[in-house]
């Protein structure tokens, strides 16, 4: 079986005398547990997203004795079906997973290395959406001792290499969203992305020059979804098409930048 050790190590604060408030760490191990989980399920099945986190397909999460001197909890996971990805590729493509997935979530700059990870971020259907969603609230629990101590930091340490994702005061605000009571009408865009079975995909608004995760609510009519793949397809072929208009709700971070858009009507211009 292979075996992919790393640490997850609390910086500052009372971490420093080698202790955190035995609460905050629940929630914080709780957190990592979910999140890692979800990322290990998805790395292992195709990218299937697992929303609870509890159980991984073709892999275990164990927690070994921390080390003295430091709050620092080593990880290993585990990974018992050795069809799912060859053993030599194993550590570098989680390691990247974990790296890109967290980052996106955290709104952090940087890109799939492997070829495995790769392959997910070129998917038509938008992985990563439906991934950042899943990923918000454990990775919120996981920084609960940074909410008490805005100075504390807490990192992913691969052995013998380094960080692998660094968390501190600014990385909390990117996950503390709000959903705004009031629906916002008249976005004017186009799709990027669009996966129909699941309803997730991107935008690209006019008004905010970039793109922006989106979610489809239930009450979306059938004909308003197809107005959905007609505006990707439109968008893909010519240059500034497929413009649409959407009523949704805003989702944004605790500095009031949009993170998703959760649509509730569909329209042609």
């Amino acid at each position: 079986m292979t075996q992919i050790k790393f640490a997850i190590k609390y910086h500052y604060g009372d971490a420093e005398d080698g202790r955190l408030d035995m609460y905050d760490a629940a929630v914080s191990f709780q957190g990592f547990a979910k999140a890692l989980s979800i990322t290990a399920h998805a790395l292992l099945n195709e990218g299937e997203i697992r929303r609870k986190g509890h159980r991984i397909e073709g892999g275990e999460l164990y927690i070994n004795p921390s080390r003295k001197g430091s709050f620092e909890q080593i990880v290993t996971f585990v990974v018992t079906n050795q069809d799912a990805i060859g053993v030599s590729v194993a550590a570098a493509a989680f390691y990247d997973l974990v790296k890109w997935t967290w980052s996106k979530t955290l709104e952090l700059a940087y890109e799939p290395e492997t070829p495995h990870v790769r392959k997910l971020a070129e998917r038509i259907e938008p992985f990563i959406g439906e991934m950042e969603e899943a990923l918000e609230i454990p990775l919120e629990q996981a920084q609960r001792p940074i909410k008490k101590n805005n100075g504390v930091v807490i990192t992913i340490k691969r052995q013998k290499i380094g960080e692998v994702v660094r968390l501190d005061s600014e990385t909390l605000e990117k996950v503390s969203l709000k959903t705004d009571n009031d629906i916002t009408s008249n976005i004017k865009g186009n799709v990027t992305r669009y996966n129909i079975l699941s309803g997730y995909g991107r935008l690209y608004i006019d008004e905010l020059d970039r793109t922006v995760s989106f979610k489809i609510e239930e009450g979306v009519s059938s004909m308003q979804k197809q107005l959905l793949t007609w505006s990707m397809h439109y968008a893909q072929e010519t240059e500034g098409g497929g413009k649409l208009l959407f009523d949704a709700k805003c989702t944004r971070t605790a500095r009031g930048v949009i993170k998703r858009y959760l649509i509730t009507n569909v329209s042609q211009i």
